[in-house]
């Protein structure tokens, strides 16, 4: 559902996305990275990808890549984290969320995302109630293993083309740390769930970055 307003627009502008929901792989046993990854590329041709991820799915997109059997002709990470080979996510994450999440722990999981913070706080990220309960209902309650699973030694591959979009205030660092490693960068002020909210504008940046990172492969 995070995905489905904006690839619309991305559809009307002539690209054939493919959306892939990660929590269908839940279902499958550790380790996390490789069956998500198994799963997202087993939806897909063997063309070659561009590969759009956002928030905790930024870390999957070099397993999603080296999965793919024609590989990742780009990569574009929305207001996401960065690869981390070797890392879990509970190492990339604030002590105080990694924290309380496996505090609040049960039968193995944590809660879905939007329980991990005060119900006011996704109130302004999406105001309409029903998409807000929409959101809420299509969210699912995550293996504690997922998060606590080192990465992959998987990198980028040095030639793959790689763009940030930052939305919000809380992935500045990430997308500094994305410019200073020479990706295209583009910024929007908008919030980490904008593509809901701002599909148009999320999308016209996306364009963009796609252009951008075309021309620069040709070049």
């Amino acid at each position: 559902m995070t995905w489905r307003e904006t690839a619309e627009r991305l559809r009307a502008l002539g690209y054939p996305c493919v959306e892939t929901p990660a929590a269908c792989a839940w279902d499958v046993a550790p380790p996390y990275y490789g069956a998500l990854a198994s799963r997202i590329a087993g939806a897909l041709d063997g063309e070659p990808w561009l590969l759009v991820g956002h928030s905790g799915a930024g870390g999957l997109l070099p397993a999603i890549a080296e999965a793919l059997p024609g590989g990742a002709s780009a990569m574009v990470f929305v207001d996401a984290v960065l690869p981390h080979p070797g890392k879990s996510w509970f190492e990339t994450a604030p002590p105080n969320l990694s924290g309380m999440l496996r505090e609040t722990a049960k039968d193995g999981r944590v809660p879905s995302w939007p329980e991990w913070f005060a119900a006011s706080v996704l109130a302004g990220l999406l105001p309409d109630a029903g998409v807000r309960a929409a959101f809420s209902g299509e969210a699912k309650a995550i293996p504690l293993k997922y998060l606590a699973e080192p990465a992959p030694l998987t990198r980028v591959p040095p030639l793959t083309p790689c763009a940030y979009l930052q939305l919000s205030g809380g992935y500045e660092a990430e997308a500094d740390a994305a410019a200073a490693a020479g990706w295209t960068v583009a910024r929007l002020s908008l919030h980490h769930l904008a593509m809901l909210t701002d599909p148009v504008r999320v999308a016209g940046a996306l364009h963009s970055l796609i252009e951008a990172l075309s021309v620069s492969s040709e070049s």
